[in-house]
């Protein structure tokens, strides 16, 4: 019985492995050429379908205006926020994360291994400083990840308009 057991686990374990893949990306790298070079011109805009809040469920954004359009030196964003708000003041009319203006510290990091292209910039609204994690997939996918000095960090997943 011992024995049927051990190959048993044997079996499954290199079921599960081989189930895996060596090539986790995305998209072909040819797809990731031509995304790569649409960040690098920062010629692109953002709708996202889901906002994941650090403390609540998952929100489908479907219905909701949000979208971030890189315009080559800045960008102009608008974010539904999901969260708290750890210091003074209000959400503004919106309840959202919004800015437009230069990218501070603008830095796009290449992981064609990974086939990803991060990006990472800066903005400040008001005394709110604004942290942005933007990771682009060859497929058009994002993940975005807004960490603030006044409120909860929140993330969104969603797509590079055409």
């Amino acid at each position: 019985m011992k024995k049927q057991m051990y190959l048993f686990l044997l079996i499954l374990s290199v079921v599960l492995i081989s189930c895996g893949s060596a090539n986790r990306g995305s998209g072909s790298s040819g797809d990731y050429a031509a995304m790569l070079e649409r960040v690098q011109d920062l010629e692109f805009q953002i709708e996202n379908q889901w906002a994941n809040p650090v403390k609540y469920n998952r929100v489908n954004l479907m219905g909701n205006p949000n979208y971030i359009i890189f315009k080559q030196d800045s960008v102009d964003l608008f974010l539904p926020f999901f969260g708290e708000r750890q210091f003074g003041g209000g959400y503004g009319s919106q309840g959202a994360i919004e800015y437009e203006g230069p990218l501070r510290d603008l830095r796009i990091e290449e992981r064609q291994d990974k086939e990803r292209i991060n990006v990472y910039f800066q903005g400040k609204k008001d005394s709110e400083i604004l942290d942005f994690q933007i990771t682009v997939f060859p497929n058009g996918n994002t993940s975005t990840t807004v960490t603030s000095s006044q409120r909860d960090q929140i993330s969104y997943l969603g797509k590079v308009k055409k």
